[in-house]
């Protein structure tokens, strides 16, 4: 059985961007950890243009199909108070179900201190130079299907290839 990610891409209104985090950092990060099947989790921020998609979370899956348990659609299906007053302030909101493609079982570098999200229609085939890792995902929900990321060890733009039509973003390692 494939390893699956949770990825998550949101922005909330810059007045209420402390809540958010507050909330993000002590509420709904432990609940989701509290599910079984969710191995890890991380957070990621990236300077863009308001209303782009700011903060970007990974959530570590020992498979895609812990998104159909009982025990996350509880309480993916009926969030508390503050999850339904955070989640319904977004600005920017995306989400992909995945399903690791290659490396195999990899799991992410705890070293990375930034990520390299490219999203496309069509698989990525290359590989990043300067990342720690590159994984590749197939999205079994959310548009474009085919997302790779990179594991870095900067916050520095790597080369890249052109990718025209592809979501790309570069983020650095949240810290609260």
């Amino acid at each position: 059985m494939r390893r699956g990610l949770l990825l998550t891409m949101t922005e909330p209104p810059p007045a209420m961007d402390e809540e958010f985090n507050a909330w993000y950092d002590t509420e709904h990060l432990a609940e989701r950890l509290a599910i079984p099947g969710f191995r890890s989790t991380r957070r990621w921020v990236a300077d863009l243009p308001p209303g782009e998609g700011r903060y970007l979370a990974t959530y570590e899956l020992d498979s895609a199909d812990v998104l159909q348990s009982a025990a996350y659609l509880a309480r993916y299906q009926a969030p508390t108070p503050w999850s339904r007053r955070c989640m319904g302030a977004t600005v920017a909101f995306r989400r992909w179900a995945c399903e690791q493609v290659d490396p195999g079982s990899a799991d992410p570098r705890p070293d990375a201190k930034a990520i390299l999200l490219l999203a496309a229609d069509q698989p990525l085939p290359f590989e990043i130079k300067a990342a720690l890792q590159t994984r590749r995902f197939a999205a079994n929900e959310g548009t474009p299907r085919h997302i790779l990321l990179a594991e870095l060890e900067s916050h520095a733009m790597p080369a890249l290839p052109a990718l025209p039509g592809a979501l790309v973003r570069l983020y650095r390692a949240y810290a609260a």
